[in-house]
């Protein structure tokens, strides 16, 4: 094996052991093996690696973590043998499996993304629903619409009532007398104006023509 060394350190809390884990990583190159949880959450860190980096990535997690409540304990296996070896190889061969795993399905996403690629889209026009008129036959249309329409002028006749009866039931009997002074023509005299009630004004008023 390429590996010659095992390095272990327990922890308490996934916590500790993501701590000790880095610090181990960071400080030789070594591979970390698995993280083992067992009963009461306690953690085992699994490192592997050459004898030297193993036992220095080991002293500097444990330098950082052994003054933390999360910290159990520590051990290297030097030369691991061929037998204890054979403990770990069921964790490599998982391993193997989830990375074999990921890069299938990898390898079918881009699959499907080169198929996607590769397929021609073709735009698709659509027709006009109303064939195009050509802009004379247009002008000619238009010309024919316009000579047919007969514009009806409202001619004003003479003699309509200046006020109507609805217009004038909105407006207070204040307001009517205002509008009765202000009208010459109103049958009434400023007396009179000033002591009508509302429907002697409203009858004034609407005898009034335009």
């Amino acid at each position: 094996m390429v590996e010659k060394a095992l390095g272990l350190i327990e922890v308490r809390g996934f916590l500790g052991a993501i701590v000790v884990a880095d610090a181990a990583l960071k400080a030789a190159n070594v591979s970390l093996l698995n993280v083992e949880t067992v009963k009461s959450g306690l953690n085992t860190v699994q490192l592997v690696g050459d004898v030297s980096a193993v036992r220095s990535a080991v002293e500097a997690a444990v330098e950082i973590a052994q003054d933390q409540p999360y910290y159990l304990h520590s051990h290297v296996i030097a030369r691991l043998d061929s037998q204890t070896d054979s403990i770990l190889i069921p964790i490599r061969k998982e391993e193997s499996k989830e990375v074999s795993k990921v890069e299938t399905t990898s390898s079918v996403e881009e699959s499907e993304s080169n198929d996607l690629d590769s397929l021609e889209i073709t735009e698709v026009i659509p027709e006009p629903l109303v064939s195009e008129v050509e802009e004379t036959s247009v002008e000619e249309i238009v010309s024919d619409i316009v000579s047919d329409i007969v514009v009806e002028e409202e001619i004003p006749t003479e003699g309509q009532p200046k006020y109507s009866e609805e217009e004038l039931k909105k407006f207070k009997v204040v307001e009517l007398r205002s509008i009765a002074y202000r009208e010459d023509k109103v049958d009434l005299s400023k007396k009179d104006i000033k002591f009508a009630n509302k429907q002697l004004l409203i009858q004034a008023l609407l005898k009034l023509k335009s």
